[in-house]
């Protein structure tokens, strides 16, 4: 009786993982061939067959692409049944040969098994029109927007901006500014069918007079009646290259404070501050411009040319709105070399 009982313990285990279930692929692999890359998601089924003696349940499955997308049935798989896991990958900007796995893993005796998917993206050839973005009555342009970044006061900077006509007709195009440190012109003025031209600028930082972030203007009519606007924007600084990387000389901008809180505000309420920039340095110290974050604040100074070692008063006035929060920004622009924008923010909070 001993010896019965002995050998049914050692039996148990081997009863046990004989009732395990086991997932059989059909295929664990597929070749989609040649695809288009804008022909949208291909897909495959991946069919399997639960040969085990206890339900098959799919823990997960996952793919370490986000090219691909998986479905699958979360119900058990009874021994006998067969279910699927659907594969779709979508080749849309991924040209060129692909290889992609998907783990699989199970309450299977073989718990984890790999399928793959693999095939080739063909590209597509670029549509006459793709690069071109912008549109005006059918002449399209690569932009809206030219960026010509930060420039000096003294600087003449040159960018062009590519056109192109889709219209089925001949088209005449008119580009000007009113901005008189701003030239344009478009190259040809008529343009046939698909034919290119470009919207060149000329920008003279000179004539400008500003200082900071600035933004112009340049007006495209097309056949003299649609009109569309083409942003220009630039930073001017000023012009430090007279101190050669040697500043021992140069004006220092210096505030009294950076920043000031005000509690306890009334709505739509008027309230004034005052603080003070002095300069450190060794030459005369020049505010060339003041910026305010919206129109309900206005700064003030006594003066904007600063001695060494002087100081002028600054007068904020500012009013309140309904928001319960108030928070308000004040740039300086000056003639410091190594400091020439500073951000001064008044906060405040509604009773």
């Amino acid at each position: 009786m001993k010896r019965f009982i002995v050998l049914w313990v050692f039996f148990i285990p081997s009863l046990l993982f004989a009732q395990k279930a086991r997932i059989e692929f059909f295929t664990t692999s597929h070749n989609f061939g040649t695809i288009s890359e804008k022909g949208g998601n291909v897909t495959v089924d991946f069919n399997f067959k639960n040969t085990g003696k206890v339900p098959l349940i799919l823990r997960n499955v996952r793919s370490g692409c986000g090219c691909t997308i998986l479905e699958w049935d979360k119900r058990p798989v009874a021994p006998g049944d067969t279910s699927s896991i659907k594969v779709a990958f979508d080749p849309l900007d991924r040209p060129g040969t692909f290889v992609k796995s998907i783990a699989v893993n199970s309450n299977a005796s073989n718990s984890v098994v790999t399928l793959t998917i693999r095939g080739n993206v063909s590209r597509e050839p670029a549509g006459p029109y793709d690069a071109y973005k912008y549109d005006i009555d059918g002449i399209k342009l690569t932009g809206k927007t030219i960026q010509l970044g930060t420039i000096t006061r003294t600087q003449v900077v040159e960018r062009q901006i590519e056109m192109i006509n889709s219209n089925q007709q001949p088209a005449t195009i008119q580009a000007s500014s009113a901005s008189p440190h701003l030239k344009v012109q478009a190259e040809p003025t008529t343009l046939a069918k698909n034919q290119k031209g470009t919207i060149t600028l000329q920008y003279d930082a000179s004539q400008k007079d500003d200082w900071g972030f600035v933004t112009d203007k340049i007006q495209v009519k097309v056949n003299d009646h649609t009109e569309g606007n083409i942003i220009v924007a630039a930073t001017l600084s000023e012009d430090f290259s007279q101190y050669k990387g040697d500043f021992s000389t140069a004006p220092i901008f210096s505030l009294s404070e950076n920043e000031y809180v005000m509690n306890n505000l009334e709505t739509n309420h008027t309230y004034h501050h005052e603080f003070y920039i002095q300069n450190t340095g060794q030459s005369e110290l020049i505010i060339r411009k003041i910026n305010t974050s919206d129109e309900n604040i206005s700064v003030n100074t006594s003066k904007k040319i600063i001695k060494p070692g002087k100081k002028v008063k600054v007068h904020v006035s500012l009013t309140t709105g309904k928001a319960e929060k108030m928070i308000k920004i004040i740039q300086f622009i000056t003639n410091d070399p190594q400091n020439s924008s500073v951000t001064y923010q008044i906060t405040g909070h509604l009773k």
